[in-house]
């Protein structure tokens, strides 16, 4: 049963369209085995000598294939959601005491947020709390997937509220020492699209971040992703530009990692290049980036004309 869910899940997001067809009674089949086991869990709890513990191995494995068949069928999932009850499942997923119930159950979230918000959206002032709760770097696959979900989010509706909330502990993943690279990257991400939706509460923090920022991000490949959050990074520089001041070397690097930026971003790095370099004085923009590798200063010269 387990390798053949975990199977299933990698055909479903391989599939992607191709596997409507047979979307529904899995859907249906993964709803029902996560509402058996919470209801299993519930009742252990109630009278544990009548009642066996469930077997969790179920309810992460039919979470999993829930997030394959979100990531395979994006928006032609959303009436098997609407249909459902899985999202109030979901909210008694993510309280789950097991860590691997909430690193499975994290990234549905995520993944329906992606695919069908207007469903998760009605519950996000109860998961972002919890989601909060779980940025503990202690606990490396949950705090990753609850980062990347919080990302989610963040572009899709306004997070002034939730800032005080989630970027303390963002500011304290992305410094600490020894933090796995997906983490890292994943953190990095979340912070700019937080600065992307509410560039002004996030970006009086630049000087706490900035620097690890840049060097999570230099060394991913352009994506959508990427580009979300440098918009973001962008955003909250133009609100607070001496926050990046002391750590500029690192943004101009940053900048010159994209082989190719989407023109309006691109416009977005000349301008703020161009503005510091305006703002120092020819002198001393020069005296800067003679201090940059030969690349460095080769690339910002003939992307940028700095």
């Amino acid at each position: 049963m387990l390798p053949l869910s975990q199977c299933l899940s990698s055909v479903a997001t391989a599939l992607q369209g191709g596997f409507l067809p047979y979307a529904t009674p899995v859907f249906r089949r993964c709803v029902g085995l996560v509402d058996k086991n919470l209801a299993q869990s519930m009742a252990c709890l109630s009278n544990p000598e009548q009642f066996d513990p469930p077997e969790k191995d179920f309810m992460i494995v039919a979470l999993d294939l829930l997030s394959g068949l979100a990531e395979g069928l994006e928006s032609a999932i959303d009436a098997l959601v609407a249909e459902s009850n899985i999202l109030e499942l979901l909210f008694q997923c993510v309280q789950d005491p097991m860590a691997e119930v909430r690193q499975s159950s994290f990234a549905l979230v995520g993944d329906l947020t992606k695919a069908c918000f207007s469903h998760v959206r009605p519950f996000t002032d109860r998961f972002l709390p919890i989601l909060a709760q779980n940025l503990n770097p202690e606990f490396i696959s949950v705090c990753n997937n609850a980062t990347w979900a919080i990302g989610e989010v963040a572009i899709q509706m306004d997070m002034t509220q939730y800032v005080p909330m989630v970027i303390p502990h963002l500011i304290t993943i992305i410094n600490r020492p020894n933090t796995p690279k997906t983490l890292l990257e994943n953190t990095a991400i979340t912070i700019g699209r937080l600065g992307l939706v509410c560039p002004n509460e996030v970006a009086e923090h630049l000087p706490q971040f900035i620097r690890p920022w840049c060097t999570s991000l230099r060394n991913i490949r352009d994506n959508e992703e990427k580009d979300s959050a440098f918009r973001g990074v962008c955003a909250m520089i133009v609100v607070n530009p001496a926050g990046v001041v002391q750590d500029f070397i690192f943004f101009c690097d940053a900048i010159a990692s994209w082989v190719e930026p989407k023109q309006d971003l691109k416009e977005m790095f000349f301008k703020i290049l161009h503005g510091f370099k305006n703002q120092v004085g020819e002198d001393n923009w020069k005296r800067f980036s003679d201090q940059f590798p030969p690349l460095l200063r080769e690339t910002l010269l003939s992307q940028y004309g700095v």
